[in-house]
């Protein structure tokens, strides 16, 4: 094939997967809004939601597979692969900045929430004028870990494979995976390429500029320099183009007042709950029996996975992505630090690891199982080196914004008390960041049981890798191989079942414990 074939082939095949990637983390940030910060604001809400999104979010997206393909083939049987994709990518993007939403509101500072209710803010002004700008500068620092992680699973959302069942959509990954299984060495390094400018040029583009951009929107006592970034002059022309349209008399709309229509809506959610559940019974009279075939059908996988095994396989994954965290904490908590202390390091390191973090590794997923594999080194080298690429960048990002958020007035306590070193790092840096270092954690692990169906076993096409040892991310890719959905979900409940407890009884205590060390819990 000619050079210029090639890259043509190639940028078409990138314009499809940014195309793909670019919708899902619209939808995220939407859904993250939406979910974040009622979670935030209303503590039955908050009791719901978040254990929810705990959830969620540490489900491998292979177990979203057949519920997605089959739901979106039945919309449309050509643009259901697609819709299908986007929606897996969407699974792999939204929980991190959800809950950035939730954490950003959630420790909005009291007195900001009382002078909104004394100036009589509406609920609705409060959402657009106090908690959607609080949670503005966590959002765009989410950004970049969402679209590293959309890119991590891009290839396992572009070759979808369920028992014989295939289905390969046009995109960077799928192009990139047959290059270098066929041998395409050149063609697979002008991919890896064209992935890499697109990454940097995503980033200095938009990441940056809107992380800049979020800084105006961050609760200070001192004034600070406002960043200038380069959309804001078409967005003020955008915004007098809107303003001249509109007409010169302008009229008043009456406010609703929402207390006034609680007992209207409660009457109409009752209503339509019960308009629903009559629906519901007398649709699923008629099929009884494919109910109770289908309860047999995921009894059959508990069956096949016995009581031991699938606590075994929990024990090794758990064990694998611990020992991930682990080592990204060793580095990720010294390099925050030395970010927020050398402002000149960090306009050099955050946008590089934005680039590095934004990398897809499963597109070099073939190169580092040869290099365990020819280095003769364990292969449980080579699933934990996977999941901490999956893992890491969450607990970073997560603690340079903790660090961003510490009052300048601590700094200057610090600093005129003489209390450098270790002092500083137990007295200021370790109380200001924990809550950013436990919902980083949190995320983290939820993300590191998302990338076990990639580190402990992946099929692309006719390669390979199999971790060996046990693991519930093995099985799980093992039901999917195979087309065996009892298994599928059987081991889909099993995860979710501990993952629900072990954040139940261990994360969030640990959160709600940092909260209230810094003063910010309500």
């Amino acid at each position: 094939m000619a050079f210029g074939a090639v890259v043509v082939e190639v940028l078409a095949a990138l314009g499809f997967s940014w195309a793909r990637m670019t919708i899902a983390l619209i939808i995220s940030v939407i859904f993250s809004l939406l979910v974040g910060i009622p979670a935030a604001v209303n503590r039955i809400a908050e009791k719901i939601i978040i254990p929810v999104l705990d959830v969620l979010q540490s489900i491998p997206i292979l177990s979203f597979f057949p519920i997605a393909l089959y739901a979106f083939i039945m919309i449309h049987p050509i643009i259901g692969p697609e819709l299908a994709a986007i929606f897996l990518i969407f699974t792999s993007q939204a929980w991190n900045i959800a809950f950035g939403v939730y954490e950003a509101v959630k420790l909005i500072p009291r007195e900001i929430i009382e002078i909104s209710k004394s100036l009589g803010l509406s609920r609705w002004r409060r959402i657009f004028d106090v908690y959607i700008p609080a949670a503005f500068p966590r959002i765009a620092s989410n950004l970049p870990p969402s679209w590293a992680n959309g890119l991590y699973f891009l290839v396992a959302c572009e070759m979808i494979t369920i028992g014989e069942a295939r289905w390969r959509l046009f995109g960077i990954g799928t192009l990139s995976t047959s290059y270098i299984l066929s041998g395409r060495i050149f063609e697979f390094a002008l991919s890896l390429i064209s992935v890499m400018i697109a990454i940097i040029l995503t980033n200095l583009l938009v990441f940056i500029p809107l992380m800049r951009y979020g800084e105006r929107y961050k609760f200070e006592e001192r004034a600070a320099e406002v960043p200038r970034v380069w959309f804001e002059k078409p967005l003020k022309r955008f915004r007098e183009a809107l303003g001249g349209l509109r007409p010169e008399r302008r009229f008043r709309v009456p406010s609703i007042e929402l207390p006034k229509l609680r007992l209207v809506s409660k009457i109409v959610a009752v209503l339509l709950i019960l308009l629903a559940a009559s629906y519901t019974i007398s649709a699923a009279r008629p099929s009884f029996e494919n109910l109770l075939r289908g309860a047999s059908w995921i009894l059959n996988g508990f069956a096949k996975l016995g009581l031991i095994n699938p606590l075994v396989m929990i024990g090794f994954s758990l064990l694998r992505v611990s020992l991930a965290i682990v080592i990204a904490l060793l580095w990720c908590i010294p390099m925050a630090i030395l970010i927020y202390e050398k402002k000149v390091l960090e306009n050099i390191l955050i946008p590089t690891f934005q680039v590095i973090a934004s990398f897809p590794a499963t597109l070099i997923l073939p190169l580092i199982a040869k290099l365990v594999v020819d280095a003769g080194l364990p292969l449980e080298l080579g699933a934990i080196l996977m999941i901490l690429l999956g893992t890491q960048w969450y607990i970073l990002f997560f603690l340079v914004d903790g660090m961003r958020s510490i009052p300048f007035e601590e700094e200057e306590v610090c600093r005129v008390l003489g209390i450098t070193g270790l002092g500083k790092l137990r007295h200021l840096y370790l109380p200001r960041m924990l809550p950013s270092l436990v919902m980083g954690c949190l995320v983290a692990m939820g993300g590191g049981w998302n990338t076990l169906v990639v580190a402990e076993r992946i099929v692309l096409e006719d390669f390979v890798w199999d971790v060996g040892n046990p693991g519930i991310g093995r099985i799980l890719s093992i039901a999917v191989s195979m087309g065996d959905i009892p298994l599928l979900v059987a081991s889909t409940i099993w995860m979710a079942g501990f993952i629900a407890i072990l954040n139940r009884l261990f994360w969030r205590r640990l959160y709600e414990k940092a909260a209230e060390l810094v003063g910010v819990a309500r």
